[in-house]
């Protein structure tokens, strides 16, 4: 893999990676495997064995860090808007919302503990350039076999945000993929849990879904 980054782009990356090990995880690693390229604009960073005060004194010295999410293990850079700064984290339902969790941030958590709270196999991949591919999952089976299937238990990761249901009838749309049949069950089991889903974020998974075609 090659992802093609800045030079500011580079220098924060290069910045961390001196202290600690940094990985890029999500769509982008995903979209890496499937396409060979990407569009960098939305770009995941995973960071291991720093504290977060540790990470906003490298940020720092190339912007200003937004730390709204730093009880979250989530930092931004104000001159790398399309960018998330992130710990490795645990996080665990305690309401209906997709916003009441408990989050514990573990600076030496192991990734594949790290890749359990994403939805789907094929965004639970991360890479680093020294390890290469990380694929707890198999998510590149997935891949492969053209499938959408849930990290786990579908029920558990339904149970935890109910608009992955729409997330994953959207994937299924915009990559020309199949549910396999756990994911697909519990889409039709639990459909309604998206009661507890606001309109809004309902309104934007639906216009990704229409906007599919044009992927």
């Amino acid at each position: 893999m090659k992802f093609e980054f800045n030079h500011l782009e580079k220098s924060v990356l290069d910045s961390l990676s001196k202290k600690g090990r940094v990985y890029l995880v999500g769509g982008i690693v995903r979209d890496m495997v499937m396409y060979q390229k990407v569009d960098y604009h939305d770009v995941d960073v995973e960071i291991y064995d720093l504290e977060i005060d540790e990470i906003i004194d490298i940020l720092s010295q190339y912007g200003k860090v937004n730390e709204v999410g730093k009880s979250f293990g989530i930092l931004k850079l104000d001159c790398l808007p399309n960018f998330d700064f992130a710990l490795p984290r645990i996080e665990r339902k305690k309401g209906q919302t997709h916003r009441e969790f408990e989050v514990e941030v573990h600076k030496d958590l192991d990734m594949k503990t790290a890749c359990c709270r994403r939805d789907f196999t094929i965004n639970a991949m991360a890479y680093n350039d020294e390890v290469g591919l990380v694929d707890p999952f198999n998510g590149m089976e997935d891949i492969k076999y053209h499938k959408i299937r849930c990290v786990g238990r579908a029920e558990d990761r339904f149970s935890e945000d109910a608009l992955r249901i729409l997330r994953a009838i959207r994937f299924a749309s915009q990559l020309e993929f199949v549910l396999e049949p756990d994911t697909d069950w519990n889409i039709s089991k639990m459909y309604k849990n998206l009661e507890n889903i606001s309109i809004e974020r309902i309104n934007s998974e639906f216009c990704k879904i229409a906007a599919s075609s044009d992927f």
